[in-house]
């Protein structure tokens, strides 16, 4: 899964380098970018959760302004025309 989140602390490098030690110490917390005023946790759903991602950014004293969560795994939109199993080809 991976989760975009946006902070406040984000432009600060102080408050970064303390967002980016937090996830990281996150047991499931795969990879942790911060890029174009939000960061980017890649982590894995069996070890951990959203919730424990805002909460540890939250605990390193900065606020979650916006957060969403997505998989990893692309999925075919209902009434695309590519073929299933061939996303080069369209039906």
């Amino acid at each position: 899964m991976v989760a975009r989140i946006e902070s406040e602390g984000l432009g600060s490098p102080a408050h970064e380098k303390a967002i980016t030690d937090a996830l990281n110490a996150i047991e499931g917390v795969e990879e942790v970018i911060i890029q174009n005023g939000a960061i980017h946790v890649t982590y894995d759903a069996l070890q951990t959760t959203e919730k424990k991602i805002e909460e540890a950014i939250r605990a390193s004293g900065n606020r979650v302004t916006s957060a969403e969560a997505d998989s990893e795994i692309p999925v075919a939109h209902v009434g695309s025309n590519v073929e299933p199993g061939n996303p080069g080809r369209g039906l």
